[in-house]
């Protein structure tokens, strides 16, 4: 049985012959500063932030800002490459128009 190390599905990697977890295994991890337009009752907003390395079908985990109003639910993915889109959608009976906020962004390959 090869190295391994904490990283991929079983919670083990297989380590490169350096003795190091090859990028494609890695997490990549950013933040982006999202200013959100109005966005009306029932509806989503979009926008998008670099995360270097990603690449589309990999999964995406988005933390918001503590302050997030309460009805707002938002999800991401990578919709092209390095690129990944945010969505919130207003699950509130009105419009809300979310303070810019600094999103935290960590993208794991699917494979």
């Amino acid at each position: 049985m090869g190295t391994t190390a904490r990283g991929v599905a079983g919670g083990l990697a297989t380590l490169n012959a350096s003795g190091r977890v090859p990028a494609a295994q890695k997490m990549l991890t950013a933040t982006a500063t999202l200013d959100f337009a109005s966005i009306a009752a029932g509806a989503v907003g979009t926008l998008t932030a670099t995360v270097t390395g990603a690449a589309t079908g990999d999964f995406v985990i988005v933390a918001p800002p503590g302050n997030l109003t309460a009805g707002l639910v938002f999800c991401g993915f990578v919709s092209a490459a390095n690129t990944v889109t945010i969505r919130i959608i207003n699950g509130t009976a009105g419009a809300v128009d979310p303070a810019s906020a600094t999103f935290g962004i960590a993208v794991l390959p699917a494979s």
